[in-house]
Formats: C-alpha cells, sequence, structure tokens
C-alpha cells in the first residue's frame, strides 16, 4: 500500500490544495491544513484560539463553500535538525508549529473576486473576514472573525490526517443504491479503482459527472493498495508513510458535506443515506493521530508497525474486523457462529437485546443484522439461518477468517421491555431478540417485572433448539414464566382474537417475526390496550431505505408546539426530510441514525427505523433522520 495522492485543507470548510510532498507535524497535521477557520456568527469565538466546529462555517452547512478557490503560501520549512526537543508536557517544540503563524492564504469568490491575508495578521484577517462576511450568509448575529490556533482548527482537538482508500468509495458507487443515487443504469458500473486515484482522471473535464469521486471525503491522503473496506482493519495499529508514524485510532463518520460534488460543486448523492442504507454504516476513511513529525510524499510506501497503545484507539460501536473463533450447526439450517471482537470494544457497550451488524463483501458491500445471543469476554455469539445469499455466506466462515462488523446496536434492550407482565411473542427465526432478551448475564436485572409470558409459532418445530434454549433460559431466573408454542403445520396461523387474548392484561409486548405476523400482533396489542409495545425490525439489505419507506401508508403528523398537522407521504423520505420541505427548521447532521442531533420528543403514537439507527435515544424520543411514523404521530414542535 502506498500514498496516491496528498492534500491539505487551509481554510476548513473550504476546497483543498493537492500537494506532492508536505511536512506532517506532531500535535498540528499536515503543515497548513486547516490554519484557518471562519465562524459563522452562532457563537462569540476567541480568534487565537480553536474551537468546535459548530462555531464555524463548514461545507455541511453552506455548500456554496466548495464554489470558492484557495491557495496557501508557507515559509520554507523547518530543517527536522534544527528543531528544538519537544516541550515538558510532550507537545512539539514551538520553533516547528512558528512555521504556519505567517502563512499567507488567498480565497477567491465563486464570482472572482479576492482576498489575501497573513495568518500572523489580525489586521488583515479582519479585512478577509469582513470580504468573506459580505458574501457567505451567517448562522448568527455574533461578529465574524478568522480564526487561528497554535494547533490548526479541525474537528477535534487532537488533530491528525484523514486517509480515505479509493477502493471503498468505489465499492460503494458500484452497489445497486449507489448506482441509482448517481443516476446510472443498473448495467453501468462505476469508475475502476485505478481511475478514482489517478490524478488525470480528475482533472479532465470530460470525465463524467455521474461518479462518487474520492475528494468528497476532504481526505489528506488517498490509499492505494488496499482493497475495499480493508483499511477499517488498520483501526488500534501504528502505521509508517514516508517519514511519519501514525497511530490509527478511529474510523470516520460522514455527515452531509459529502453530498457536494467536488467537480460540479452542486449537491448531486446523499451520501449518508447511500452508506446507510448499502453498507448499514455511515462511515468511511480512517483518523490517524501522529506520533512523529516528518515527511511524506505522492508514491511513499506505507507499512504496518504494531498495535497502537489501547488509550489512543477511539473506542466505539464503529466498523471493525472480528475473528471467526467457532460455528457449529445448532438444529436444522440454523448455525451458530463465535466471533471474537479483536479490539475488545464489544463489551463496553453490551447490555441484553442488542445486535451485531455484519458487513460482507458478496461482490458488492452487504450487509445484515443478527441478535447477540451470547457475550462472554470478547467473544460474540449469533444465531444465523442459512437462508439468503448473506447469511449462507456467514454460515460457510471458517475459523481464523476476519470480517467486517459494527456494533452492538439495538435499542430494544431489556431495560426497556421489561416490566410488569411483559410477552415476547416471535415467529421463526425472529425468536433470536428474544434470546438476546433472556440472556443468562441480565436475567438478575430484569425491572420490576411480575410475569413474563413466552409466544412462538414456527413452522414443523423448525427452530425447537432455539425455542427449548429460550425456555431454559427463562426458568433459570426468578421471574414465573408462562410458555406456549404453536406449530403452523398442525395448528395453523393464531387468529385475531387468540393473539388478542396472547397480550390481553400486558403491560409491555414485544414482538418479532414476519411484517404480516408482526402487523397481526400489533393490531391485537391496539384492541387490549396494551400501553408499551416493542417491535424488533430487522433491516435488510435487499431493500434500499427509499424502497421500504415506499411500502409504508400515509399518516397524519401533528406538531404540538406549532399548531399545525401534516399528512405525511412515503414519497416525503424521512420524517425530517418531510419536515424540511414543509419549512420547519429541526437541528440535524449525520442524516444516517448515528449522532442523536435530530432527535426529537414524541408525545404520542409510534415510529419505524427502516434501517435501524445506532444513537440511542429515551423511549419518548425519535430520531426524524432515519425515522417514518408506524401511524398518526405528534411531535414535540
Amino acid at each position: 500500500m502506498r500514498v496516491a495522492r496528498l492534500f491539505r485543507f487551509p481554510v476548513k470548510g473550504f476546497p483543498a490544495e493537492e500537494l506532492t510532498e508536505a511536512r506532517v507535524i506532531k500535535d498540528r497535521g499536515i503543515r497548513g491544513d486547516r490554519i484557518a477557520a471562519f465562524t459563522n456568527g452562532s457563537l462569540d469565538v476567541p480568534a487565537d484560539a480553536w474551537h468546535s466546529y459548530s462555531a464555524f462555517t463548514v461545507l455541511k452547512n453552506d455548500t456554496d463553500l466548495q464554489k470558492w478557490q484557495v491557495a496557501a503560501t508557507l515559509p520554507e520549512a523547518v530543517d527536522a535538525e534544527s528543531v528544538p526537543g519537544p516541550d515538558p508536557d510532550g507537545r512539539s517544540a514551538p520553533a516547528e508549529a512558528a512555521d504556519d503563524d505567517s502563512a499567507t492564504v488567498t480565497l477567491t469568490a465563486p464570482t472572482g473576486e479576492s482576498t489575501c491575508f497573513s495568518t500572523d495578521d489580525e489586521k488583515g484577517r479582519a479585512a478577509s473576514a469582513s470580504f468573506l462576511s459580505e458574501r457567505i450568509p451567517p448562522q448568527g448575529t455574533f461578529p465574524r472573525c478568522l480564526a487561528v490556533a497554535d494547533q490548526g482548527m479541525f474537528d477535534s482537538q487532537r488533530s491528525g490526517i484523514s486517509l480515505i482508500n479509493p477502493a471503498t468509495v468505489a465499492a460503494i458507487a458500484d452497489t445497486d443504491e449507489g448506482r441509482a443515487a448517481l443516476g446510472l443504469s443498473a448495467e453501468a458500473t462505476s469508475p475502476t479503482v485505478a481511475d478514482s486515484a489517478d490524478a488525470s482522471v480528475q482533472d479532465d473535464p470530460a470525465t463524467p459527472a455521474a461518479e462518487l469521486d474520492p475528494l468528497r471525503f476532504r481526505g489528506n491522503i488517498l490509499v492505494d493498495g488496499l482493497a475495499p473496506f480493508e483499511e477499517f482493519a488498520l483501526i488500534g495499529s501504528i502505521i509508517r508513510l514516508g517519514g511519519v508514524r501514525l497511530a490509527i485510532r478511529s474510523t470516520i463518520e460522514r455527515c452531509p458535506a459529502t453530498t457536494v460534488n467536488p467537480t460540479t460543486t452542486e449537491v448531486d448523492v446523499n451520501v449518508p443515506r447511500l452508506l446507510n442504507s448499502a453498507c448499514g454504516h455511515l462511515h468511511c476513511g480512517i483518523y490517524g493521530q501522529i506520533l512523529e513529525t516528518g515527511d511524506v510524499a505522492a508514491g511513499d510506501e506505507i507499512t504496518v508497525e504494531g498495535p497502537a497503545p489501547r488509550e489512543l484507539v477511539k473506542v466505539a460501536r464503529t466498523p471493525r474486523f472480528m475473528t471467526v473463533v467457532g460455528r457449529r450447526q445448532i438444529c436444522n439450517d440454523i448455525v451458530e457462529v463465535a466471533l471474537r471482537d479483536d479490539l475488545g470494544w464489544i463489551r463496553e457497550f453490551d447490555e441484553p437485546g442488542t445486535n451485531l451488524r455484519v458487513h460482507l463483501d458478496l461482490g458488492a458491500p452487504f450487509w445484515r443484522t443478527y441478535t447477540i445471543t451470547d457475550v462472554d469476554d470478547d467473544i460474540v455469539r449469533i444465531a444465523v439461518r442459512t437462508q439468503g445469499k448473506g447469511s449462507r455466506a456467514m454460515a460457510s466462515l471458517e475459523e481464523g477468517q476476519r470480517v467486517l462488523t459494527s456494533g452492538p446496536h439495538g435499542t430494544m434492550t431489556a431495560s426497556r421491555v421489561f416490566g410488569g407482565t411483559t410477552a415476547l411473542i416471535t415467529a421463526g427465526i425472529g425468536i433470536t431478540p428474544s434470546l438476546g432478551l433472556l440472556r443468562s448475564d441480565g436475567l438478575a436485572d430484569l425491572p420490576a417485572t411480575e410475569r413474563i409470558r413466552l409466544f412462538h409459532v414456527d413452522r414443523d418445530h423448525r427452530t425447537a433448539c432455539l425455542w427449548n434454549r429460550l425456555q431454559d433460559r427463562a426458568h433459570s431466573g426468578r421471574v414465573p414464566v408462562e410458555t406456549h408454542h404453536r406449530d403452523t403445520a398442525t395448528a395453523g396461523r393464531p387468529g385475531h382474537r387468540e393473539l388478542v387474548d396472547w397480550v390481553a392484561g400486558c403491560d409491555n409486548v414485544m414482538v418479532c417475526g414476519p411484517r404480516d405476523f408482526t402487523a397481526a400482533v400489533l393490531a391485537a396489542a391496539d384492541e387490549a390496550g396494551v400501553p408499551a409495545v416493542h417491535q424488533e425490525t430487522f433491516a435488510s439489505p435487499n431493500t434500499g431505505m427509499s424502497e421500504a419507506i415506499a411500502a409504508c401508508s400515509p399518516a397524519e403528523v401533528t406538531l404540538e408546539n406549532s399548531g399545525t398537522s401534516f399528512v405525511w407521504e412515503p414519497k416525503e423520505g424521512t420524517l425530517l426530510e418531510s419536515l424540511e420541505a414543509r419549512g420547519f427548521c429541526s437541528p440535524s447532521s449525520c442524516r444516517g441514525g448515528s449522532c442523536g442531533t435530530c432527535s426529537v420528543p414524541l408525545a404520542a403514537g409510534s415510529v419505524l427505523y427502516p434501517i435501524e439507527p445506532a444513537a440511542r435515544v429515551e423511549n419518548d424520543e425519535v430520531l426524524v433522520c432515519s425515522a417514518v411514523p408506524a401511524g398518526p404521530i405528534s411531535l414535540a414542535l
């Protein structure tokens, strides 16, 4: 693997400059990268200190920034031999940091007018800030300025370098969802990986706009020589590129800035939604913390030196590789697969009822969601029914193979589902959420539960092994348990009155199974007056986000605080898109159910998540960027 292309972004949120080589400075980043940022007026920000991105004009909030041009001139770099050693707290010596204090930056507006400032000239920065203020709309009333700091205006105060794998971008573009988003036919293919990393292709005005350009991910380095998504295997490692050492500490979650085409400067592809639908996560690229100052150039080899200190790696639910450590057939067509979380992150977030997403390469990105049925230290177990290409591929993995995963995800946890009299009603392989909820390590912590009712429906006892295991688990606790099994081959499917009788008197009902079965249980619970109903929806990559929404029914949405209501239609998309189309400004960021920024109080009714979000919210909240109404709802807006 090698460095294919190299970039810096002199002013945060504005376009990049391409470089052939660069000095990379510990605690700073690439020399000249994010050396200034233009405030947006939402906060009173000091002009000489780092601040979080929310205070600045950035691409995801003002997509017209891509139409500007940026050029930076830096003084000659200080030779490494002449740089004093680190100060007592371990930061790089100020002599090297001083290089960027006198950088000169030229910003050219789409109209051709330009302004120039030196980062160490306060009056010059103020004049350029006035120039920008006349051309870039504010987001508040505070005075605006061009802020600089001694570490660079990165999103994180821990400065670093971002790396993008063009092979991953090409693979995303070549999914059914990617081709649809790019306006390509099913037979068309996206540009090759080599094309994606080749500067001549990007600079050719004849290149069609219908491609997913890696530059829209705003990385410092494009990497060549990795298979799609293989960069995620570098998480937790120390790598060397040229004379620079990095600790790869995290993946990069993508925001609406990636919707902007860097060539046409138009907003053309909803990349967060594309990632969420095609890949089952919002991540593209990796982020490295600089351990050692040095130089890097296009063409430099990238090597892995070994594991990074654990304290440098960001523990998260994000994509990382797990290793298959066991596989056994437990009954009929059901295989239990054991995976070791090589980074040990699972135990930081584990709780009964969560699930694991498995991200496979089956000629194109493909993902499935599986309930976590057991966790033992770093070992995760899932039950896989060998139906469909994804599950067959998962069940056929050999010990020692590595598979990309993320999670644990899910909000239907034991702490939310149980209470009073609780019924778990399942059909077929939908029994696995009940197994996850009644894991042995959680039975002692069921919240105020007086009785558990287990109802399971299958045909010819195909899931008998799981049903037997579920009963054993339930009866091993202190809460009284009722169990009911129905074989549809001999007794037929339960009718409406039977379902109403099953849920009568329950305080909580959880249902998981085929769509028709779930709908029947929901109708019965509504008639029986069950106070809280929880439904597990396993998102499937066989149905894209748009197709899943299109299958929903129109519903009335009431906005309590404003006293208005409207009828949501599937063609409008998510609740957030529907609100925005009507002029309601609801805060949002990732637009893919990961960050939680768009959370809104749900005053009445219930919602569906066509693709279950990763962010956790309270029971009476809804992530409007990912949700659609399940019926009439009221939002506290």
